[in-house]
């Protein structure tokens, strides 16, 4: 079902008269603004977009493990896309969608989509998906219409298209109140390939249409080049999204993006992020959380003095993980990577070196903020003493006056005792 043409399918009275006329949040090539009529498409004329954020992640992982689908229309292929937007591993998803299609059923669609005149749909997958979802039901004889406004003088295929396309999904996805939110690695990997990859737009435009700060836009990338080097460390395909938010990636990667711009350009920065990626996988393996020991790595050894010495002990662990890892197929799942893990002996002994490792600097730490606590407090008092002004005194009540000095003297005994006991 090639060279389809939805407006062309409206002349032929296929396509049919949609019930609303909306505001379209961009305008047309030539400056003007979009009629917003909708029509009403039966389904087989329409397709999912690959270049959706969300579904490009979810893409990935199934290619990966499946090989390449082709895109446009294809039912297999709007298949993959169909079952992946129903149960994409998100909590309360397949309810969620339940919920959708149950409210569609009975009420109607009431928020019209986006669709390119070829039938690739641009906003509204998830409507779309409970409308396949009732024609699929053997109950349901009535044929299915997604209503939506066709973007007729749009094409993936041009460049400056593609940025109108763009800007129009993060207008409504990232700056309407209500929809659902994407994953934090979706919108990680959203950002990066828009701007990095495709070089569809500048960071300083994602950011207005997206309704963000730029800032937020960077961490975003940030978190994606991360999340690139963490999967060429497992020797997955640089670009299997998908096995990073399997893997729940974004609560560490948090904590290292501040103390990854720190050191990223430095000689040492891939061998201290691969000791920190043999860290996530140690804990991803036993299910231990990651706010204990890595944290405290990150944020109190990770440039500090103390580095160096960290990353020399880490050094074989790292190494024997990464060279197994090598020898094997691409990973492409997380049961895949953690039976590689698991049940090799050189890979077992080094994530229990891991674990040590961490364990062992995570202790020092804490001993060393336990033995600096008491100059932190005498600081801070010292501090507190000095921001008194004494030329308050005079205005002072007799009572306040005797309770101020009653206080000092109390002060100086405790002060006295201290400096006798640490003599």
């Amino acid at each position: 079902m090639e060279n389809i043409n939805l407006l062309e399918l409206y002349k032929a009275g296929i396509v049919k008269d949609g019930g609303h006329n909306i505001n379209v949040q961009i305008e047309k090539p030539n400056g003007k603004k979009y009629s917003g009529k909708t029509y009403a498409i039966p389904l087989k004329y329409l397709y999912y977009n690959e270049q959706n954020g969300r579904i490009g992640v979810a893409l990935s992982n199934y290619e990966s493990i499946n090989g390449h689908l082709t895109s446009g229309h294809n039912e297999e292929y709007n298949m993959v896309i169909q079952k992946i937007l129903e149960d994409d591993g998100e909590s309360n998803t397949k309810n969620q969608m339940n919920d959708l299609k149950r409210n569609i059923a009975i009420q109607g669609q009431d928020e019209p989509g986006y669709v390119l005149n070829d039938g690739r749909v641009i906003d509204g997958n998830r409507r779309f998906t409970a409308k396949r979802l009732i024609e699929q039901d053997s109950e349901i004889i009535d044929q299915q219409y997604f209503e939506a406004v066709i973007l007729d003088d749009l094409s993936v295929q041009n460049h400056d298209d593609l940025k109108k396309i763009k800007s129009l999904e993060l207008k409504i996805q990232f700056g309407k109140l209500g929809k659902v939110d994407y994953n934090a690695i979706d919108r990680a990997v959203d950002a990066y390939k828009t701007i990095v990859i495709n070089n569809v737009m500048t960071a300083k435009e994602y950011a207005g249409y997206a309704n963000l700060t730029p800032n937020e836009v960077h961490k975003r990338i940030t978190e994606a080049e991360i999340i690139v080097k963490f999967l060429e460390f497992t020797n997955a395909n640089p670009d299997n999204y998908a096995l990073a938010k399997d893997l729940d990636l974004d609560g560490p990667i948090q904590n290292i993006i501040p103390q990854y711009k720190k050191f990223k350009d430095n000689a040492n920065s891939e061998q201290l992020l691969n000791s920190l990626f043999a860290k996530i996988l140690q804990i991803r393996a036993t299910k231990e959380n990651y706010k204990d020991d890595f944290r405290t790595i990150v944020q109190n050894v990770v440039n500090s003095k103390n580095e160096n010495t960290f990353i020399s002990e880490m050094e074989d662990a790292t190494d024997s993980i990464i060279d197994v890892l090598d020898t094997k197929e691409k990973t492409t799942s997380v049961i895949g990577l953690f039976d590689t893990l698991k049940n090799n002996i050189e890979t077992a002994d080094a994530l229990a070196d891991v674990k040590k490792v961490f364990a062992n600097h995570s202790e020092k730490t804490k001993n060393l903020k336990e033995r600096t606590e008491p100059i932190n407090l005498v600081n801070k008092a010292i501090n507190n003493i000095d921001s008194i002004d004494i030329n308050i005194f005079k205005y002072l009540s007799k009572p306040e006056k005797e309770k101020l000095f009653s206080n000092l003297k109390i002060l100086q005994e405790e002060i006295t005792h201290i400096l006798l006991v640490g003599e």
